[in-house]
């Protein structure tokens, strides 16, 4: 699969001029070691959790892109992200998610750019399109 087809979404609207795009999964463990475990470590399952993260270019005549994304990092609502190509019978990441972190960059004669870390909170759905 070619990369450039996965899109970071908010709601159904692509977020614009992405250069990278990722999801990270994980899942938390809890001890269940006893004296009875011969000195081996056993561990049961605890929580699941992810993020997902996009950098783009700065633009301010962005279809959907920096300025839209600080409407609910400053109300600290939650939004819904989806990991997806939007072709259908591909899989895609699906979850509500808060905006933990926001950075813009802008270096010496260099493109602004931007990068969005949202973190899921909630059931995460893994489906297809």
């Amino acid at each position: 699969m070619n990369g450039t087809l996965l899109g970071v979404y908010v709601g159904s609207t692509l977020i614009a001029h992405a250069t990278e795009g990722s999801i990270s999964l994980s899942m938390d463990t809890r001890d269940a070691t006893t004296k009875s475990s011969s000195g081996s470590r056993n561990l049961l399952e605890a929580t699941k959790s992810g993020t997902i993260s996009v950098s783009a270019l700065y633009a301010e005549d962005a279809a959907y892109g920096v300025d839209d994304l600080m409407t609910p990092w400053a109300a600290r609502t939650p939004i819904t992200v989806k990991f997806s190509t939007e072709v259908t019978g591909d899989h895609f990441w699906s979850a509500s998610a808060y905006i933990t972190s926001l950075e813009v960059s802008a270096g010496m004669e260099d493109n602004v750019t931007y990068s969005a870390t949202f973190e899921l909170t909630g059931a995460i759905t893994y489906s297809n399109n």
